[in-house]
């Protein structure tokens, strides 16, 4: 046997020992055996090239090593209920078996991967409603506020004031922005009771409802 044909016999089980006993590769790992058995087996390195390209080998260890990444990101992000950020994953496990070159499988996945990542930034954009608790907080104590009554009127001028401006940040930036990435946008309150965007907001639930409220005002929805 000649040495180059032997440093690849090394070289192939040692990729085949990096996934050995991995539950989170186990298609990782059946390629890398295929890729050793064809290696070990062949008579010299022409009779390797014949196998691999018989087998596609190659081309299938790139699929094969995506896919188990892809089926432990989806596990995980069912787990912590992270329904769009699970879209990626789920979209290139309904199509990875399909590529028998790696080009076209990068190109695919990362199309996939694009188009999620415009999904997680648009699904974020809810994120305005917490954002604007410090607002609706000052709004809280500009009213509860116990003053001399020739005050009052300069304070619920301000109090107009800062509605004004928000609404006007809203509706001439914020909304015409936000539909650049998706035509038919609009704050959709309902989904800051999802798991996602809720466990970033560390306030009770009668607390977020009323803030709900108070937000819908004073951004005039």
């Amino acid at each position: 046997m000649e040495q180059r044909h032997q440093e690849y016999i090394d070289y192939y089980k040692a990729r085949l020992k990096k996934y050995e006993g991995n539950p989170l590769y186990p298609n990782a790992y059946a390629s890398e055996k295929a890729l050793y058995d064809a290696i070990a087996g062949a008579a010299d390195l022409a009779d390797f090239k014949t196998r691999l390209e018989a087998g596609n080998l190659a081309n299938k260890n790139a699929n094969a090593l995506v896919k188990d990444q892809e089926t432990a990101r989806l596990k995980h992000y069912r787990e912590i209920n992270e329904p769009i950020r699970a879209h990626e994953p789920e979209r290139i496990l309904a199509v990875i078996d399909s590529f028998t070159q790696v080009m076209d499988m990068i190109a695919a996945t990362n199309e996939i991967r694009q188009q999620v990542s415009l999904e997680v930034s648009v699904d974020g954009f809810v994120d305005q409603f917490y954002s604007d608790f410090l607002v609706l907080e000052n709004l809280e104590v500009e009213r509860k506020a116990d003053v001399p009554s020739f005050w009052k009127e300069e304070i619920e001028e301000n109090i107009q004031e800062i509605i004004a401006d928000g609404r006007e940040l809203y509706n001439d930036t914020t909304l015409p922005r936000a539909r650049e990435w998706k035509s038919d946008w609009k704050l959709d309150h309902e989904l800051v009771w999802e798991d996602r965007h809720r466990r970033v907001i560390p306030v009770k639930d009668e607390t977020i409802r009323r803030r709900i409220a108070e937000h819908k005002a004073y951004l005039g929805l």
